[in-house]
């Protein structure tokens, strides 16, 4: 399930979710296990969200702060947690991040206290095995 023996070591991810059209747009996220998925926060009105629940495919790979690939893709699906259940990913990301995520999450409410990202939501990302199926190399 993780992206090394070390899941804490990638601290940026790239997160690719898909336009009504098929066509993939991609984001860095933070990313945190948890017994066997993984976690994001995010503002609630933010295009992925949006994406994530008219179609739950996505795929990840780890990345830099700007959301390029360090890593392969993997594929699987996400879903847009209901509040009750944002607390597992809340703390998973506070696990892994510390202060850096509790800052994050108080920029978040702030933002959503003048309408701007909305409020925040949880997202759980269940991989696949397998890569991205723009990493198979072609006669595979």
């Amino acid at each position: 399930m993780a992206f090394r023996d070390d899941p804490d070591g990638d601290q940026f991810f790239a997160l690719r979710t898909f336009r009504a059209d098929g066509s993939a747009a991609s984001t860095p996220v933070w990313l945190a296990p948890r017994e066997g998925r993984w976690y994001g926060y995010t503002p609630g009105r933010s295009w992925k969200v949006a994406r994530i629940r008219r179609d739950p495919r996505v795929e990840v790979a780890p990345s830099t702060f700007e959301g390029v690939p360090t890593g392969p893709w993997r594929s699987g699906s996400a879903r847009v947690l209901r509040a009750p259940e944002s607390r597992t990913a809340k703390r998973a990301m506070t696990g892994k991040y510390g202060n850096k995520f509790r800052v994050f999450v108080l920029t978040t409410l702030l933002g959503s206290l003048r309408r701007r990202g909305g409020r925040a939501v949880g997202l759980e990302i269940s991989l696949g095995t397998g890569v991205a199926a723009d990493q198979v190399s072609p006669g595979e």
